[in-house]
């Protein structure tokens, strides 16, 4: 029986939690919220509370001593507090804030989260704060009527892909009596690339330089005009030059080639050091292939990357490079 006494308030707490926790996501885990009366949670601040036990001492002095002006002066902060209740909930009402982007890092610096804020009236002292955030937090003075932008730091230092937690939307306003707060939480994965170490693997820096300088290679392809060649039967009679067959009574078949960028495959194995160090020199390599705008792969323990360019190529680069050995956090 004892054991069933103990084990019964814990299984109620827990359902109780897991309850809340839902409501919490159906109704918050969202790129863009509106807070509405349904969003939008209100007490008093610590200061509040303080005011409020004030008068109600003030409220039971002035009966005991059946003072009129000392029971006047609790009303009114009676007052006061309904006042900031009711002023505080309408300042956040209408307020709409929404994800926009990430701006990625490479460690040991700080993503930070890009929102968007926006409120049809004019909505006092907003703050979005994130959970155990060491950085500051994003706050804004007023938004009057229009759509402003603010930056979010995000307490992510190390190489990693982290899900984002609820980001607190929270005033003080007016008069630091009330709290008003709301959260706010995107579908989002935020990534820290590894830290850019220059690699001194020469054989990787030299087929890289090598392949920048050479520029291109070869291929048969249907790009450039590049030479006749003796027609042979299996090549059939589509690329015949029959202006030289009419002079020298020659079957010459067109040779057309393309030009495409020579490619460079970079290998986790390849590198030296533990694995943060080769993880960084492998996103030093990839950056310098990006800067240098030449095609290249990547082999990583747990993953290869096809052949490829560009910004959208370099980005899954980095994402993989920052999710090797480690899982959402």
């Amino acid at each position: 029986m004892g054991i069933l006494k103990l084990k019964r308030p814990t299984f109620i707490h827990a359902i109780k939690s897991t309850i809340l926790t839902t409501l919490l996501k159906n109704k918050h885990k969202k790129n863009s919220i509106t807070l509405t009366h349904n969003t939008i949670y209100v007490l008093p601040s610590t200061l509040g509370v303080y005011f409020s036990i004030v008068a109600l001492l003030n409220f039971v002095m002035g009966i005991n001593y059946q003072n009129n002006l000392i029971l006047f002066m609790a009303y009114l902060m009676f007052v006061i507090i309904i006042f900031a209740l009711l002023l505080g909930y309408s300042n956040a009402k209408g307020l709409t804030v929404s994800f926009k982007n990430t701006i990625e890092s490479y460690a040991p610096q700080p993503p930070q989260l890009v929102w968007q804020i926006k409120s049809n009236d004019t909505c006092q002292a907003i703050t979005l704060s994130y959970p155990n955030n060491l950085e500051q937090d994003c706050y804004i003075e007023s938004v009057k009527a229009d759509t402003i932008q603010c930056q979010l730091p995000l307490p992510y230092l190390k190489r990693g892909r982290y899900l984002l937690k609820p980001i607190k939307i929270a005033s003080n306003y007016p008069f630091g009596l009330v709290s008003v707060w709301s959260y706010i939480q995107p579908d989002h994965t935020v990534y820290v690339y590894p830290s850019i170490i220059k690699t001194p693997n020469q054989k990787q820096l030299s087929e890289m330089t090598a392949n920048d300088d050479e520029g291109a290679e070869k291929h048969l392809g249907d790009d450039e005009f590049e030479s006749l060649i003796t027609h042979l039967p299996e090549m059939g009679l589509q690329r015949v030059s029959w202006k030289h067959y009419a002079k020298t009574q020659q079957l010459l078949v067109k040779q057309f080639s393309d030009f495409k960028s020579a490619d460079t495959q970079f290998d986790f194995n390849l590198m030296t050091g533990d694995t943060e160090q080769r993880l960084g020199q492998l996103c030093y390599l990839v950056c310098q292939a990006f800067e240098s705008d030449i095609n290249y792969s990547m082999k990583l323990p747990n993953k290869s990357i096809e052949n490829g360019s560009g910004k959208l190529h370099l980005q899954r680069c980095l994402q993989a490079l920052s999710s090797v050995g480690t899982d959402y956090e």
